[in-house]
């Protein structure tokens, strides 16, 4: 069996939100004239889904990259226009190096990442005091709150913030019933 061929296409909403991301060419696709089946091989910036792995059918544009148009779709049906969902979700993650290098930083955090099968990009690396920002393709069996306990589990040489899904807020402490508060002596 051949390894795919590695191509750039194009992921746009209506004209809008383009980028480029690279994929595996699985061949050709139902659609029209030059349609393909093409594999996500990175994790898109701009769109949090289509990501790594699934597969999209992408048809010829003007410009000549193969395009994936979003057309509008609500976020709830975005899976009408992935033709199969490769099982992983979008998670953005900033992080500040402490005591390490911005790169030894990343390097160990897609490490950790690699250790649970989570597929790490950067985005751009820590300036001054701004942070570093790594976009994740996370395994569909893991939720965000999971992800981040492992990352920190691996206690990385950087601190972490969770950007994408927004963190929830913990739970507060429900106040006791009627029933369970201590009586009051007169």
């Amino acid at each position: 069996m051949t390894k795919p061929k590695a191509i750039k296409v194009c992921l746009v909403n209506r004209g809008a939100d383009s980028e480029t991301p690279w994929a595996h060419d699985l061949g050709p696709a139902p659609g029209g004239k030059g349609a393909r089946r093409v594999r996500l091989v990175n994790v898109p910036f701009l769109h949090a889904k289509p990501t790594w792995g699934d597969v999209i059918v992408v048809a010829p544009a003007a410009d000549g990259l193969p395009t994936w148009d979003r057309d509008g779709v609500a976020w709830a049906k975005i899976g009408t226009r992935i033709a199969e969902d490769g099982g992983r979700w979008a998670m953005i993650v900033d992080y500040t190096p402490r005591g390490a290098s911005a790169i030894a930083a990343f390097r160990a955090l897609a490490a950790a990442c690699a250790d649970d099968d989570i597929v790490c990009e950067g985005a751009w690396p820590p300036r001054g005091k701004q942070a570093g920002r790594a976009y994740l393709a996370v395994d569909g069996a893991l939720a965000d709150r999971d992800v981040m306990a492992r990352l920190a589990a691996a206690k990385l040489p950087c601190a972490l913030a969770q950007i994408h899904p927004a963190p929830r807020a913990p739970k507060a402490s429900a106040s006791p019933s009627r029933r369970a508060r201590p009586r009051r002596r007169r």
